[in-house]
């Protein structure tokens, strides 16, 4: 098998995982508060990471640079983890899967509070993405009534896409200084700093004993498929194929957690919900295509 098809096959793989994590996750927030979950994962992760960091890099960082990766750690980490486990536990995974995509909106947002200034097609995407997430968020989808308060939980999933959209920007020159793995490592440890004097303590009142194979399965799948394998699995990809080509992945996710919906579940989906679930789709889209074209035009010069 090649390796262009090979890579593919991950990113197929490492979508049908996030999409399934939308389901797994909320069954996982009955017995476990998302701050625990996020304190949990951030553990795991920074050990995992550490422990690569420490085999493969030994790479140091320099101490101006901890600051700005501890204010990474709070928005991509801490903030972004609780409010998108917090809304999670609230909405539907479908909805959840969605609202995720409006990350690439935010970032077009914060450039133009930034810079000033943006491309038409850009601001199209944005626009659109816009009114397919407010569709999302107070239209009749059908599924609010699989929901303990839909509002409230899209509201935090799309908080949640907000606040890693600004660890995206804040991390990108930090990704151009250090190896991933330093950064990964450093993001999850200051997590743990941050959420352990809080909600260290939770971890003691959690019934683990109350915990069934499937919630157990679901925690496993939490930590080590969605923390640790996507991760392998995205960076085999990226050292094969070009990251446009891996980016655009991201917008398969929301069909496969639909389907994971209707044969685990039985969601079902509304004219509503299709039409903001396209809205969202096609404005991120938009917005990708808008930047390759510039990026392109950028290179010919």
């Amino acid at each position: 098998m090649k390796k262009e098809y090979l890579a593919h096959f991950f990113l197929i793989i490492e979508s049908l995982l996030y999409a399934g994590s939308y389901t797994v996750a909320n069954d996982a927030s009955t017995y476990i508060s998302p701050f625990e979950l996020t304190l949990l994962r951030a553990i795991f992760a920074a050990i995992i990471f550490g422990t690569f960091q420490f085999i493969s890099v030994r790479e140091k960082v320099d101490k101006q640079d901890l600051l700005l990766l501890a204010v990474c750690s709070l928005f991509g980490i801490t903030i972004s983890n609780v409010l998108f486990f917090g809304g999670l536990a609230r909405t539907t995974p479908v909805n959840a899967s969605l609202l995720t995509l409006t990350s690439p909106l935010f970032l077009i947002v914060f450039a133009i509070i930034a810079r000033g200034e943006i491309a038409a097609g850009k601001l199209i995407g944005v626009l659109i993405g816009t009114i397919g997430g407010v569709l999302l968020v107070w239209g009749d989808t059908g599924l609010m009534t699989n929901a303990v308060n839909p509002i409230l939980g899209n509201i935090m999933v799309g908080a949640s896409a907000g606040s890693y959209a600004i660890y995206l920007i804040l991390v990108r020159p930090l990704l151009l200084k250090y190896h991933p793995l330093t950064i990964l490592k450093w993001v999850f440890t200051f997590g743990i700093l941050y959420l352990l004097p809080v909600w260290g303590w939770g971890l003691t009142k959690i019934e683990w004993s109350e915990f069934n194979a499937s919630i157990w399965i679901a925690l496993a799948f939490i930590l080590i498929g969605i923390t640790f394998i996507t991760f392998l699995l995205n960076t085999f990809a990226l050292k094969v194929l070009d990251p446009t080509i891996v980016s655009t992945y991201i917008y398969t996710t929301p069909l496969f957690t639909a389907l994971i919906g209707v044969f685990l579940d039985g969601d079902s989906s509304s004219l509503s919900l299709l039409i903001a679930g396209i809205l969202i789709l096609f404005g991120g889209f938009l917005v990708s295509q808008t930047n390759e074209i510039q990026k392109k035009e950028i290179d010919s010069n």
